[in-house]
């Protein structure tokens, strides 16, 4: 009987310092969503830090991980999480500084597509003197925007379009491009600024809203002409593609649960 029971207890003990070593293994892991300039970041902070990171396919996963404590944390456009919890009140804050501050701009694979680019930069003009602009972001909340010069000329960009180009989106980066509930059709800024660039121009798109991750690789592989998904200007992208001017700036933040008292990503790696 004294044999088993201290067999029992051998196995107990190597049960419990196996469970020791793994939960010594565990690292904290922060969220972020696939392929973006936040996720760069990210795995920035969790390289240095000796922390993990936790990949989700858009931004609601990710959200929605932080706030049920799966992650401590993430990294997001600061305007896109300020949509979030504002519209859809989500229990989230954030915290710190920006950072990473860069501009949106349409991108095409790098050597292609220079027409679109030119038709893009022309019509983006255009949109911003006629005051067009001003009335798509003010649509969704930026109201101090003032590019309407009615003085300007109208520029032309030599263009005509031969072919119906292929334009790949996201599918869930509010306030840039997401789903009307309601009409089942994609809508957001990015949505409404192709349109009336093309419709200056005179030229036809179809529009795939994919994903972030699968709209890069669309115009990678040219499968699509061009990806306009709130896709930061950074120079390690410009290995693969050609960008338009930009049409709008942002830049990263820290997000955590709105009960949380973390302030910085630092402290995190104090709590290992």
């Amino acid at each position: 009987m004294k044999k088993y029971l201290c067999l029992l207890i051998l196995i107990l003990t190597l049960l419990g310092l196996s469970a020791c070593e793994i939960a010594e293994d565990d690292k904290v892991a922060l969220a972020a969503k696939s392929g973006t300039a936040s996720a760069e970041l990210t795995k920035k902070y969790a390289d240095e830090l000796g922390l993990d990171v936790d990949y989700y396919e858009d931004s609601p996963l990710m959200y929605q991980a932080v706030m049920n404590g799966t992650n401590p944390a993430c990294f997001e456009d600061r305007n896109v999480i300020g949509w979030a919890i504002k519209k859809e009140g989500l229990a989230l804050k954030t915290v710190g500084d920006i950072e990473n501050s860069s501009e949106y701009a349409m991108a095409v694979k790098k050597g292609s597509n220079a027409e679109l680019l030119a038709m893009f930069n022309t019509g983006l003009a255009n949109i911003r003197a006629s005051g067009e602009y001003d009335s798509i972001l003010n649509k969704y909340g930026f109201e101090d925007t003032d590019y309407k010069n009615p003085d300007a000329p109208r520029t032309e960009s030599g263009v005509v379009p031969e072919k119906k180009y292929i334009i790949y989106s996201d599918n869930s980066f509010a306030p840039f491009v997401f789903l009307d509930t309601e009409t089942k059709e994609y809508i957001g800024i990015d949505m409404e600024l192709i349109a009336a660039i093309a419709r200056d121009q005179g030229f036809e798109y179809e529009m795939h809203n994919d994903g972030f991750e699968s709209a890069v690789n669309a115009v990678k592989s040219g499968q699509a002409d061009a990806v306009i998904a709130g896709m930061s200007v950074e120079e390690e992208r410009k290995n693969d593609f050609d960008f338009s001017d930009g049409y709008f700036e942002d830049g990263q933040i820290m997000v955590v649960p709105i009960g949380s008292n973390l302030t910085s990503i630092e402290e995190l790696a104090e709590r290992e």
